[in-house]
Order: C-alpha cells, then structure tokens, then sequence
C-alpha cells in the first residue's frame, strides 16, 4: 500500500456523511479497479491532481458537478458517480433544512435555527411574539463580533416578497434608530421557509409617505443564503468597530504621517492599543495602500503583486474599504495601455479552505472577481511553503515594495528594496504562482470559475445569485454606516462575475 492510499484508508475511516463518503469511495475504487494513479486520471480529465485527491476525500467537501461528471466518463461513463453526487448533494441540502420553532412577529412559524446552514450569521430565535430577534455576526479572527437587530414579519411571494408590517411602521422606532437594523419578511410553504432581508434605513425610504397599511416589497435579491449573509457578516463586524473608533482613527491618521517621509517603517500594535482590531486592520490597510502608490513610479515595468489574505475574513476588505477600491482603480489606471497586465498572487492553501466557512470563501473569491474586474490577473498557488512570503509589489527587474499588514507582528511593515536575495525570492515566489496557479486559464471567467470549484463553491447558483445581487446592490441589506466603507467594491464584484462567467459561455 502507498504512503497516499493509505492516508485515503485514514480520510474514509472518518465519521463524514454516508452519502459524500459513498461517492469517494466510488471513485477511489473506479480509479484503482482501472489502475490509475491520481496523476494519471487528472491528465485524462484535464484536472490538477489535486483535484482527484480532494473528490476522493469527502471532508475535503463535495467535488463540484463539473468534476465529478469528468471523472464519470473518465472511469466508467454510465452515470452512477453523478447519481451518488446528487444523492449527496440532496442529503446536504436536507440537513440543512432542519427547523427550529419560534414566534414571529405574533405567529408561530418555522424559521432555520441557522440560515441555510452558515455558521457565520445564525437567527437568535428567542425573541418574544411581536418583538425583536438578532442576527448575530459572530467574531473571526479581527472580527470582535456584533449582533444585528431584526424584526421578522409574515410575506406573500407572487415572484415579489411583500411583508406584512405594522401599519405606520415607517414611523416606527426601530426604523429611526442609526444603527444597523434588518426588517425580515418570511415566506412559508409547504417544501421550505424563506428569509428576505432589507436595511432599516431602505425599509423607512420605501415605507416613507406611503398609503396606510401598505406591503413593504423586499427584493428576491436579498434573500438571506450564503451570499448575503457573509456580505452582512464582514459589513456589520467592519462597521461596527469603524463606527466606534472613528475619532481615533482620525487621530492616528494626523499623527502617523511622520512614517509617510519614511522608505521603511513598522508600527507596532501598541501605537493604535485602543482601536478594535477590525480598525487596526483599517490603519495598516490603508497606510499601506498609500506607501505603495507613493513609490509605484521607482517601479521599471508593469507590476506583481503579491498579497497575504487567504480566508474572506481579511479579503472583504478589498469589498469593503473605500481606500483599497479607490487604490485597485488608480493601479488599474496607472497599467493602462500597457502589453501585459499586472499580476496578483495569492497563497491559499487546502487546508485554509477546509477551514474556511462557505460565506467566507465566497468573500474570497468575490475580491479576487473584484480585481479581475480592473484587468489584474489573479494566480492562486495552494502550497502552504509560500503562505508565510510577505505582501510586495516587484517589477521584476530590480526593485520591490513592501508593504504588509496582514500576517505582520505590528500593524504595518513597509519598505522599498533593492536587495538580491529578496527579489530573487519574490521572481520565485511569483513565478511558482504564475506556473502552478490553480486558476490558471485565459479569460476571467474561466480563472474565476476554477478558482470557484478549489473553494467548493457551487458555480452555477453562485453566478445566478451574483447577476441578481449586482443588480439591486448590496447596500438594500447591508448598508454601511460607516464614512470609511463603501459597497461600489462588493456591486463591481457581483456584477463582473456575472458577466465573465456569461462571456466564458
């Protein structure tokens, strides 16, 4: 037995869902009926070996259809790895159904004790009848946590959601309150029950001089899944600590400018001791964001980027952050007109995804669809060797930026360099990248889907509710309160997604 088979006996010996472990095994056992190495069917099926290692791992997740329909025809081509995946996916969806009982808004009505299995944003269902219930973002790994005020009302789905609220419910104190707040309509039939979600300030705007006793229309766009819910998670936790540190902040801005006239610098944590530390994320973010555009010009050809963010928890900044928008458009804008475009690297290993809730991968691959959308090719390499290789911009030659924020002992690291071991570092670093990328492909679409199926997100469901939420945008259910974030990143995203896995059709 080889040292991989026997790690597959270890991964199928553990307690996983029957279903997904029925499909693994038969895949395991189809390749090693037909005596085929992992390597040798991904050459079949124009995979990466890595591909074939996780669809016969099911902790790893379940494989995407488009890969288990390769490996089908690869290893039998009579359709029963297909059928198995469904039956998996069915039993996922089945588990997630499950149901708590609550009172809403003076009804008894079944609502998900988490919505649609995310652990991220989960109903607190103890509310009184006719009362407030909480959406609570809990904390990650910056993120303090915070909970969101929300009241659930009953509505009616005749291809709109209308929710059944007060009468005078514009006039409401829940509405007037600055804080962030959501207003839930619940939809209910027999087969399922669901939640649509609308910001209290949209919900006064649309409410406001209305007629007497009039439904409150909630987009189908803002139904409450894992799209949306990690959007909510990352604006409510952002903003949230944004709000509360915003005099701070502006503080810390007018007193760190002395590392502005500065080509290295590193702030310790205890410069900034009293700001949350989804703040500090916002300091060092932007202080670096800054120290690269100011020496972008010692720079001799068209930029690499290399970037630290592995889960969605840090790369919703890039979302979010109204300086890291404005910072990718200058970029983009500064590489116009050039033969080649510029390059990001990430590092993202598998064992980061495993770790990684489906909302927060979901952040990641909408902030890669983001600088995708600026015409910067995105490479992903999944070795973990290269997850501890710090943030740069390199130009190839003989020159490279520093700047780190994530991952760094302080708040920032920045410098300019010129050093040989270090830009020979950063050419191997980028060039592994560039030729091991699993994203590797020609058109945006293409790069974004395969990224897509590493993450172990559904592609198809992803682009529908992408086309969907681009087009009302996010800010109908997660509206930031904060001056320092912005919602144009995560609208660009959705919409680029859409629209690159539309022109790779």
């Amino acid at each position: 037995m080889t040292h991989d088979d026997a790690a597959e006996e270890t991964t199928l010996g553990e307690d996983v869902e029957p279903a997904a472990g029925q499909l693994a095994e038969e895949i395991r056992r189809r390749r090693k009926a037909a005596e085929l190495s992992h390597a040798q069917v991904a050459v079949k099926i124009g995979y990466s070996r890595e591909y074939v290692r996780r669809a016969e791992s099911p902790r790893k997740g379940l494989p995407s259809v488009d890969l288990v329909r390769a490996l089908d025809h690869a290893l039998g081509n009579d359709g029963t790895l297909l059928a198995l995946r469904e039956q998996a996916e069915a039993a996922r969806q089945a588990r997630r159904r499950s149901r708590a009982t609550s009172l809403v808004a003076g009804m008894s009505i079944s609502v998900p004790t988490t919505v649609a299995g995310v652990p991220a944003l989960a109903l607190d269902a103890g509310g009184r009848a006719g009362g407030e219930i909480a959406v609570q973002a809990p904390p990650g790994r910056f993120f303090t946590g915070t909970s969101i005020a929300a009241r659930a009302y009953p509505a009616s789905d005749d291809g709109r959601i209308l929710a059944t609220v007060p009468t005078g419910f514009a006039d409401d104190a829940f509405l007037q309150r600055p804080r962030r707040g959501l207003v839930i309509g619940v939809t209910e039939n027999e087969h399922d029950v669901g939640l649509f979600g609308l910001d209290t300030r949209q919900a006064r705007r649309r409410l406001a001089g209305a007629p007497e006793g009039v439904r409150l229309l909630i987009s189908r766009a803002y139904a409450l899944d894992d799209l949306t819910l990690g959007i909510l998670w990352a604006v409510a936790n952002l903003d949230e600590a944004l709000l509360d540190d915003d005099a701070t902040l502006s503080d810390s801005r007018g007193q760190l400018t002395v590392y502005e006239q500065l080509p290295r610098s590193s702030a310790g944590r205890e410069i900034a001791a009293e700001l949350a530390p989804a703040s500090q994320m916002w300091l060092g973010s932007q202080f670096c964001a800054s120290h690269i555009l100011r020496h972008t010009d010692t720079l001799t050809d068209i930029p690499a980027f290399w970037t630290r963010e592995q889960r969605g928890e840090e790369a919703s900044t890039w979302l979010l952050f109204a300086h890291k928008y404005a910072y990718l458009r200058q970029s983009a804008r500064g590489a116009s007109g050039a033969d080649t475009p510029p390059t990001r690297a990430f590092c993202v290993p598998a064992s980061t995804v495993a770790d990684s809730s489906r909302p927060e991968r979901i952040l990641l691959l909408l902030a890669v669809a983001l600088m995708e959308s600026f015409g910067i090719t995105v490479d992903v390499c999944v070795e973990a060797e290269y997850a501890a290789v710090p943030g740069f911009v390199f130009d190839g030659h003989r020159r490279a930026i520093v700047a780190n924020w994530v991952g760094a002992d302080g708040i920032w690291q920045v410098d300019i360099t010129d050093t040989t071991p270090l830009l020979r570092e950063f050419a191997d670093a980028t060039g592994y990248a560039r030729s091991h990328s699993i994203a590797a492909a020609d058109t945006p679409g293409e790069r974004l889907q395969a990224l897509a199926d590493y993450l172990d997100l559904d592609w198809a469901w992803l682009v529908r509710r992408c086309h969907e939420l681009g087009e009302y945008g996010i800010a109908g259910i997660a509206q930031p309160r904060s001056r320092l974030l912005a919602t144009e990143g995560v609208d660009q995203a959705c919409r680029f997604l859409a629209l690159a896995a539309q022109a790779g059709r």
